[in-house]
């Protein structure tokens, strides 16, 4: 477990590793679980947590809203849970979650520090900013205010509240901003890895394949739809200001769950390296999305997602977009291949 400093009224885990987007993991919850597996001596990577949990796999769309709110980690699946239990059960671990109604309580409160005293930290949602996860590390002023990790946390308009002495954020008035919370429960062992690989394989290729969930459009035909889309000039009202102000930080944020899917190469080359008899399957799937990545890059030429003037002035220009959809439906093609690959490898493991 990690070191824990105390004193009264107040325990600090030290060490964490720090959650940000500038270290290149976008997925929040991956990363805020990795810092947490890191600090009680478990070495899981960023693409294992991303391929488990399903975000490597994901893209979830609302259509024609727009919608900030396509790439939080609960909109993977109808279980909102679901890629956080995945993604334990494949690191060996139990976890518990906690949903909270309203306002934390003081179980709430008493649960969160008890497993800070004991050194282990604590995944939850929003806390600081409008974070899809951060990890809580320490607690202040008798569990009054939080501390730990949020990749909001240096942006003033999310958080104005001066750090503490060890970088974590401060969080007064927590209670209200913590809708849920995750903690790590007792070690249960790695299962076997082909068949932490198996399950995995499986959540991919429902996710990429399953066309809707609800009124969004999920997997392969989100990525068609948001092509549709990116085509269609009445989406894109020239001259109002604040809808294309949507428009590009929907599409900023569109591509950060592109961003994730660089990661299943990655993971699907640690699944052929550990589990050599699918090397064949699973090193086509691999190649396949190293291409996906390659153009995803290349789409920074286009409409970068980085919030400088030339994403602004992208997303305004019609030859632009058409030219940034027909990125999007290779990319699309391109995954449908991969998940093809793995569709042929598990229809011969049945």
């Amino acid at each position: 477990m990690g070191t824990v400093t105390s004193e009264s009224g107040r325990a600090v885990i030290e060490g964490v590793r720090r959650v940000t987007w500038k270290s290149g993991e976008m997925c929040e919850f991956a990363s805020c679980l990795v810092s947490a597996m890191e600090r009680i001596g478990e070495d899981v990577s960023y693409p294992f947590a991303c391929g488990t949990s399903g975000a490597a796999f994901r893209f979830t769309l609302n259509p024609g809203a727009w919608d900030f709110g396509n790439y939080s980690i609960q909109n993977i699946s109808p279980d909102p849970f679901e890629p956080t239990r995945r993604a334990f059960a494949a690191a060996g671990y139990a976890c518990s979650i906690h949903t909270v109604g309203g306002a934390a309580t003081a179980e709430d409160a008493a649960r969160i520090m008890a497993s800070i005293d004991r050194g282990v930290p604590v995944l939850a949602s929003r806390v600081c900013g409008p974070s899809d996860c951060c990890i809580l590390t320490g607690y202040d002023a008798g569990g009054d205010v939080l501390l730990g990790w949020s990749t909001y946390q240096d942006l003033k308009d999310d958080h104005d509240i001066p750090h503490d002495a060890t970088g974590y954020f401060r969080k007064p008035g927590w209670r209200e901003h913590i809708p849920d919370y995750s903690l790590i429960g007792e070690r249960l062992g790695r299962p076997p890895l082909r068949e932490v690989y198996r399950d995995a394989l499986g959540w991919a290729v429902h996710l990429m394949r399953t066309p809707a969930m609800g009124d969004k459009a999920t997997g392969l035909r989100g990525l068609a739809v948001w092509a549709e889309e990116m085509r269609d000039d009445a989406c894109f009202p020239a001259g109002d200001e604040g809808a294309m102000a949507e428009r590009y930080i929907s599409t900023a944020i569109n591509i950060t769950m592109l961003r994730d899917h660089c990661t299943a190469e990655p993971f699907l080359a640690q699944a052929a390296e550990d589990v050599p008899e699918w090397r064949e399957d699973l090193g086509r799937a691999a190649a396949c999305y190293g291409e996906m990545a390659r153009i995803r890059a290349g789409m920074d030429a286009l409409i970068p997602d980085d919030f400088s003037p030339p994403g602004w002035a992208g997303i305004a220009q019609p030859t632009v977009r058409r030219a940034f959809a027909d990125e999007i439906d290779r990319i699309r093609e391109m995954e449908d291949r991969a998940i093809g690959e793995i569709e042929g490898l598990l229809g011969r493991l049945r």
